[in-house]
C-alpha cells in the first residue's frame, strides 16, 4: 500500500498537472518573501514625536496632537512633527 501510494504521488510530481500544481504555491512564496525582506531592508520612517512647536526645531510645528487623561486628573497630550 506505501509503495502504491509513493508511486501515484511521485507519478502526479512528474505530471503536467503536479508541475503546475507546485509551480503555484512556490511562486506566491516567492513574491511573499521579496516583499517582506524589500520591507525589512527599506523599513517605513519614523515620525518624532513632540509636545509642543518648540519641540520640533525652528519652523517646525506639531500637529496630529492627541491627549489622553492621566492618573492624577490631567491629560498628557503628544504629536507628531511636521
Amino acid at each position: 500500500m506505501k509503495n502504491s501510494l509513493r508511486g501515484k504521488i511521485r507519478e502526479f510530481v512528474q505530471s503536467e498537472e503536479g508541475k503546475v500544481g507546485i509551480k503555484s504555491p512556490l511562486a506566491l512564496g516567492v513574491a511573499t518573501g521579496t516583499v517582506l525582506l524589500a520591507h525589512a531592508i527599506v523599513g517605513t520612517p519614523q515620525a518624532d514625536a513632540c509636545n509642543g512647536d518648540a519641540e520640533c526645531g525652528p519652523g517646525g510645528k506639531c500637529v496630529n496632537i492627541q491627549c489622553a487623561p492621566t492618573s492624577n486628573g490631567g491629560q498628557s497630550c503628544w504629536g507628531e512633527c511636521a
